[in-house]
């Protein structure tokens, strides 16, 4: 299993480089032809780093062996190695564990769940932060290029140049180093270090031998990368016991000692591998029940479940992603405190109509907008008033506003006969038969709800009523009502137009499980419309869509493309 990460689209100071992208593509079209499951990700935000870091966590667990491929900038302080997201903001004033990804926390991740670990970093492209500072120094912790990092036992981690040196970024489609491992990669027969040694000697010849590609190494056994991509590990019952102990000392695999322990059950070693296999066995316990754990929290993601988590497993690489998962969520939840009824005024501030707001103040009677929405009321009157065209002093501009206003109720009829249906049952008006028709049921429950207003009983609903039901319903968190306002809002009919706001009904319905909610929402992420486009969470919310079988989803879907 391979995470191949390149970043080029960098913003601000560290400016834009050219060929990490290309390197990482390309690097993940040569692991797919190798064998290997890849998942590649480029230019990549701080956010979404994480995230593909835990997809690449959840996807190796039971790997034998993983792989991790990074280009882009990288910078050294106080020793330990970070990865730059795009999005980054970086300079010497920062605290960089909350703009960056470590390099020793990828390493442990892998340590923790594969066998053996392959670590590729053409990460020490030169940037402003570190450009004055001399090769091997430091200048308030920073260092140029990146620092050495300890392989344990079954990793192998390759630099593009030496500790403390600076690697060229390249003049073609690829970096020296990368361009090097392309050549060499798929190289029938041959063990990592030796293919290693042949990139080495490329690209120090390339550069006019400027680059020395570095390596540590732990590897237990021989690694090839042929088409079976397997470890080929050194036969213990081949060696002497001292040389199969020295192959496996490093080893965190019980199934290494218990095979060491069947070839020499009474050698000198023997009852050093019995304590190495029950310290792993209750390791293993741990961490089998840390991940457990782990994959609940990380599916109900509440606040709850992320702490229950920590005071199990205050410790680990687990725990740190824990920490960041909670605080984006926490992070989340503070953007999107908004009440209903803030959410609800928002959608009407601009209304022109009186009985929007005679609505909100019936709806929310102690709310924190109720002398706005009285203010506004009382604003809207005059022009209520107004009957057609220019009369009673009006000018120009309010027979427009309330003309648009006009028309903007009108249309509020072509929203489907199932929302107003939804709306009947939340407010208590039973239509059992939720049929997309205006039948003798619904009218039924129609003129109760006019009843209940103190509006002629026609059994039909004018254009305001509409809204105000709706609204109503959605007031009482009824899913449906939600996603309707949400549409009315992308959609302006009923109510003005507002796709920053709808989102915000959208948002509440989805949490519900309301699928066409989802849908809508995942078109306004998709589109960028009322806030910046997000094709990922536009993907995941239409995925979940064509799952629960929103009819016209699943051609949204096929337009993000893979």
């Amino acid at each position: 299993m391979a995470f191949v990460v390149g970043n080029s689209a960098y913003q601000g100071r560290l400016g834009e480089l050219r060929n990490p992208v290309n390197d990482a593509t390309d690097i993940a079209a040569r692991l797919e032809q190798l064998g290997f499951e890849v998942i590649l990700a480029t230019d990549l935000s701080l956010r979404a780093f994480r995230a593909s870091l835990l997809n690449f966590a959840t996807a190796i667990e039971g790997a034998e062996t993983s792989l991790f491929f990074y280009a882009g900038h990288g910078v050294q302080v106080n020793d330990e190695n970070h990865l730059i997201p795009v999005d980054a903001r970086i300079d010497r004033d920062r605290n960089l564990s909350d703009e960056t990804i470590t390099v020793n926390r990828i390493v442990g991740l892998m340590n923790q769940f594969t066998e053996t670990s392959i670590v590729l970093l053409d990460a020490c492209r030169d940037n402003p932060l570190t450009s004055d500072i001399p090769i091997g120094g430091q200048v308030d912790g920073f260092g140029r290029g990146l620092a050495r990092v300890r392989a344990d036992g079954g990793s192998y981690i390759a630099f593009a140049t030496a500790p403390g040196n600076v690697a060229y970024d390249g003049e073609g489609r690829n970096s020296p180093f990368t361009n090097a491992l392309l050549d060499h990669i798929a190289t029938p027969n041959i063990d990592i270090r030796l293919m290693m040694a042949d990139v080495r000697r490329d690209v120090f010849a390339a550069t006019q031998q400027r680059q020395l590609p570095w390596e540590n190494n732990s590897l237990i056994g021989r690694f090839f990368f042929d088409e079976n991509s397997a470890l080929q590990r050194l036969d213990s019952n081949a060696r002497s016991e001292v040389e199969a102990w020295q192959a496996i000392a490093n080893s965190n695999q019980r199934e290494d000692y218990a095979a060491f322990l069947q070839a020499f059950p009474d050698g000198n070693f023997a009852s050093v591998a019995s304590l190495k296999i029950g310290a792993l066995e209750q390791a293993e316990e741990r961490a089998s029940a840390a991940q457990s754990a782990f994959v609940l929290a990380r599916a109900t993601n509440t606040e709850d479940q992320w702490n229950n988590f920590l005071e199990t497993f205050p410790e680990g690489i687990l725990a740190d992603i824990a920490r960041e998962e909670l605080q984006d969520l926490q992070d989340d939840l503070e953007r999107n405190r908004m009440t209903l009824a803030e959410i609800h005024w928002r959608s009407i501030e601009s209304s022109r109509s009186a009985p929007d707001f005679r609505m909100f103040l019936s709806l929310y009677p102690n709310g924190e907008f109720y002398d706005l929405a009285e203010q506004r009321l009382e604003a809207t009157l005059r022009a209520e008033e107004i009957v057609g065209a220019l009369t009673d002093g009006a000018s120009p501009e309010e027979v427009s506003d309330v003309q648009l206003e006009r028309e903007i109720k009108r249309k509020v009829t072509q929203i489907p006969v199932q929302f107003i249906q939804y709306g009947l049952n939340a407010l208590g008006h039973q239509v059992t038969d939720i049929s997309g028709v205006l039948d003798a049921p619904t009218r039924r429950a129609v003129r109760n709800y006019q009843a209940t207003i103190g509006a002629t009983q026609s059994g039909r609903l004018t254009p305001q009523q509409i809204v105000d039901l709706l609204l109503s319903a959605a007031a009482l968190g009824d899913s449906h009502a939600l996603t309707a306002t949400g549409i009315m809002l992308t959609s302006g009919q009923g109510l003005r137009k507002n796709e920053e706001m709808a989102r915000q009904w959208l948002d509440r319905a989805a949490d519900q499980g309301n699928g066409l909610a989802m849908a809508n929402l995942g078109i306004l992420y998709r589109d960028g419309l009322g806030g910046e486009r997000d094709l990922s969470k536009a993907r995941s919310l239409l995925t979940v869509a064509v799952t629960l079988g929103v009819e016209g989803a699943e051609p949204v879907l096929r337009s993000l493309g893979n």
